[in-house]
């Protein structure tokens, strides 16, 4: 019974790895969500609800009132790009403390070394895909997601630490 997180948490991180390289295999136009923004927003409501904003990413240029779908989707890949590995990071890092068992530092400095490596193994696979090109960008996006994962998996930690000590110190 003891080892049953370890399993689950590392089933789970197995399954994340699994899912996050289906979709970097695929090509730009498998994930394109631009048809269904189109199917489900209407462009003259768009072009008011968006402020006039311009990214500059790479070689692009996206502008939210010259291509608001374009913009939308921009917005929605990158932050999925955030979303994916600041998950990724808080699993490995609670699969990785259940798996060291109260050594805080090497959970964090195993989880900072994943985070870094899969989006660079990531990128490098899109290399290999339809469409899609790897970049350093990405990666650093990426990372910056991992970061913010483990340091949300810090804070709520600690905060679980302060409130078992201070049910411990009135005798709860």
């Amino acid at each position: 019974m003891r080892w049953a997180p370890v399993v689950l948490l590392g089933t789970i991180l197995a399954g994340w790895l699994v899912m996050l390289f289906v979709f970097s295999s695929q090509s730009y136009t498998e994930q394109n969500i631009q048809p269904f923004l189109r199917g489900h927003l209407n462009y003259h409501q768009l072009m008011r609800w968006l402020p006039n904003v311009t990214i500059r990413y790479q070689t692009s240029v996206i502008n939210s009132h010259v291509d608001p779908y374009r913009f939308l989707e921009f917005l929605f890949r990158k932050g999925a790009h955030l979303f994916v590995y600041a998950t990724l990071s808080a699993i490995m890092f609670m699969f990785l403390r259940a798996m060291t068992r109260g050594r805080i530092w090497i959970s964090i400095l195993l989880t900072l070394l994943v985070a870094l490596a899969i989006p660079i193994l990531d990128e490098w696979n899109q290399r290999g895909s339809n469409e899609r090109t790897g970049n350093a960008t990405d990666v650093m996006l990426d990372f910056t997601g991992g970061l913010a994962g483990l340091i949300c998996c810090l804070c709520v930690a600690g905060v679980i630490k302060l409130w078992r000590r201070a049910g411990r110190s009135r005798g709860l």
